[in-house]
């Protein structure tokens, strides 16, 4: 389905062309409802309860191809249709057109793009977020390598968490706002 298709919302659209909640950059995994378990496995989905005892199943999706998701027009669970990123919510609301909010989308692919040519070989990118706060917790002891991926890595989150996570969704510190003395 092309992403461009006129009978699609808006947010549809953006959807389609973006796809860093299916492959993990957004989040680990998704929730969903208690009577979506079955249906989930048995669509080939690995399901899991998180630290608060919901039923999640876990991203990388493979039902993701490229920013595509293959069962886009088939059943899938609820918070595939449900879930709406921060760009997603401003582009609806006005506060973006969708060619800025487009514009978001292709600055975090190349964001991650960045990370993955940094990642150690074959590690996915719903990894580096562990990879990550693993070496940050050994810092200053970082080789350049780790160096650089630890920067890349950072910047990514930050963005991610401004420009698509929901407030209260980030995964790093929020930004202090307040200015101390000189």
């Amino acid at each position: 389905m092309s992403a461009a298709a006129p009978d699609l919302t808006l947010e549809s659209r953006l959807c389609l062309a973006c796809g860093l909640c299916c492959d993990g950059t957004l989040y680990e995994d998704a929730k969903i409802r208690e009577d979506e378990i079955s249906d989930v496995e048995s669509i080939g989905l690995t399901t899991s309860r998180n630290a608060q005892g919901h039923p999640t199943f876990a991203f990388a999706c493979h039902y993701l191809d490229g920013a595509c998701c293959t069962r886009y027009e088939q059943w899938r669970p609820s918070v595939c249709s449900k879930f709406f990123c921060r760009v997603q919510q401003r582009a609806r609301a006005g506060e973006l057109t969708e060619g800025q909010a487009l514009e978001k989308i292709a600055a975090a692919r190349q964001l991650v793009t960045e990370v993955k040519a940094v990642l150690p070989d074959g590690m996915p990118i719903v990894e580096a977020r562990h990879h990550f706060t693993r070496i940050a917790a050994r810092q200053p002891d970082l080789s350049p390598i780790e160096a650089r991926f630890a920067v890349k890595m950072f910047v990514l989150e930050r963005f991610l968490d401004l420009e698509f996570r929901k407030a209260d969704k980030g995964h790093l510190p929020a930004a202090s706002t307040s200015s101390t003395p000189a």
